[in-house]
């Protein structure tokens, strides 16, 4: 019974759906898709918005369009937007993407990250009459490509990095899945360093030069640790100021969604133009926060910027091992105050950290059997869900 109302209920989610949201700027696309709808003589409203980013706060409030079309010939990321929109809209909106290239790679791209349909401007009448007269949902908006899942600590000094290196290596040496981990911390990263590897110039190469980024150019800029574990780091001069394209980190995560299930990033503290495209684009944000009056503060500053710039990454709040002074607010008043509990708790371990650190390894590899190795293996299971293993396992017949 619970079963058919539920399939019930779906059925007419999918039915809600009506209306075209358009995000042009050019009077002869706007006169195109106005002059189709009436043609058509369709019953849905047509809407048009300035950005994205208000769409996606639209569709979160309730808005639920048939259509959604979006130019994204200026866009400096027009990749994660689309990932973004796809996340947030749902499998069944439809999404046609516009721009001013004619490529076929581009085409196929497009696809990838989400797109239904991806039209050179201004779009040629029958194509949007055929898209929106079509019955059929878009595609599943993933599109074969590898999830991120986006690392930041509200303060410095709380084990951010120590955590996406921790958890890049369970999904890599644990799940047997090919993950991929970024360092973006160009100056001052350290997970090559917790690895014991040489970062090389390969991540800075890559930003510079983000028309040389293809699978080839990534598979020999990247370090190998193991075979089911890569990671892309830099060790920028402190003197040299890095200036990034945010279209290079859009093309870069991209390339590496392509080739591995699990892309971690690992985001300095200090926000730059860069954090928005990561964000947009992860399907996870980490927060690992510190239970300090300027924990709380920026704890709730980040959910902020999130809400705004990343409205499809699902956030989980991670309670640092924080010790003495630094964790002066009690837990009950600290997920008062920021509206949300904690998703998980990596304990204060002074040991295992020691050894991992001496070791030049992950702390689940060196430290096993500590409470922090536990901890981050139930943080993969929120993250990532139970592996198939364990659960054919635990439904397995006693012979």
């Amino acid at each position: 019974m619970a079963a058919a109302v539920e399939r019930s209920t779906a059925t007419a989610r999918k039915r809600d759906r009506v209306g075209v949201v358009a995000i042009v700027h050019d009077q002869a696309t706007l006169d195109r898709i106005q002059g189709v709808i009436r043609e058509l003589q369709l019953d849905d409203e047509l809407s048009f918005e300035a950005t994205l980013d208000e769409t996606l706060r639209r569709i979160h409030e309730g808005q639920n369009p048939r259509v959604l079309v979006i130019d994204l010939s200026e866009s400096p990321a027009p990749i994660s937007e689309l990932s973004a929109a796809r996340a947030v809209g749902g499998s069944d909106l439809k999404i046609l993407a516009l721009g001013t290239v004619n490529d076929v790679g581009l085409y196929r791209d497009m696809i990838a990250a989400g797109a239904t349909d991806y039209l050179v401007k201004p779009p040629g009448r029958e194509q949007l009459t055929t898209l929106f007269e079509k019955n059929t949902g878009g595609g599943s908006g993933s599109g074969g490509l590898g999830q991120v899942i986006a690392f930041l600590g509200t303060r410095g000094g709380v084990g951010t990095t120590t955590a996406a290196v921790a958890c890049a290596w369970v999904l890599a040496e644990d799940r047997k899945q090919r993950t991929a981990l970024v360092d973006l911390d160009l100056h001052f990263g350290t997970v090559a360093l917790k690895l014991d590897s040489d970062p090389g110039n390969g991540l800075c190469e890559a930003l510079e030069q983000p028309s040389r980024i293809d699978s080839l150019f990534i598979e020999r800029a990247m370090i190998k640790v193991s075979e089911t574990l890569r990671i892309l780091a830099a060790e920028a001069a402190v003197a040299d100021p890095q200036v990034i394209d945010t279209g290079a980190i859009d093309v870069l995560l991209y390339e590496l969604r392509r080739k591995f299930a699990w892309v971690i990033v690992d985001l300095p503290r200090f926000i730059t133009p860069i954090h928005r495209v990561v964000l947009s684009t992860a399907s996870r944000t980490v927060l690992v926060c510190e239970r300090s009056l300027a924990g709380l503060r920026d704890t709730i500053r980040m959910q902020t910027l999130l809400r705004e710039q990343a409205p499809q990454t699902r956030l989980m709040l991670i309670e640092s091992g924080s010790h003495g002074d630094r964790a002066t607010v009690g837990k009950s008043e600290f997920e008062k105050a920021v509206g949300k509990p904690f998703d998980a708790t990596l304990s204060y371990d002074p040991k295992a950290a020691g050894a991992a650190a001496n070791a030049g390894q992950a702390l689940p590899m060196a430290a096993p059997r500590s409470a922090y190795s536990r901890e981050i293996h139930q943080l993969i299971v929120n993250l990532a869900g139970t592996p198939v293993e364990a659960k054919k396992r635990r439904f397995a017949l006693p012979w």
